[in-house]
């Protein structure tokens, strides 16, 4: 699966990195430029990808922002992703685990 470039995750599981990791390193590896997350652990999701991104070993080497949004409707996040300049056109992608 190729994902947007925007990306809004909205999660009903929580994040747990055995689980998630390796779909947080797909979304990177796919050039993603936006990762906007509502739901159950939305900070630990902006947080395991912001590491990944940082991970010196790894082969992503593109800037991602990422937001986490605890008191937002998936309405207003996907409204933010839509205004969001993101450097290039794309679609905002929704997503749920």
């Amino acid at each position: 699966m190729t994902y947007s470039k925007k990306i809004v995750l909205l999660s009903r599981s929580g994040y747990v990195p055995e689980r998630d990791e390796d779909f947080l390193r797909r979304l990177c590896s796919d050039g993603i430029r936006l990762f906007c997350v509502l739901g159950a652990d939305a900070d630990k999701w902006e947080e395991a990808l912001d590491w990944i991104g940082l991970d010196q070993g790894s082969a992503e080497s593109h800037f991602i922002t990422t937001t986490s949004h605890i008191d937002e409707s998936l309405a207003e996040v996907i409204e933010f992703a839509q205004l969001f300049d993101s450097g290039e056109k794309a679609d905002v992608q929704v997503l749920e685990r």
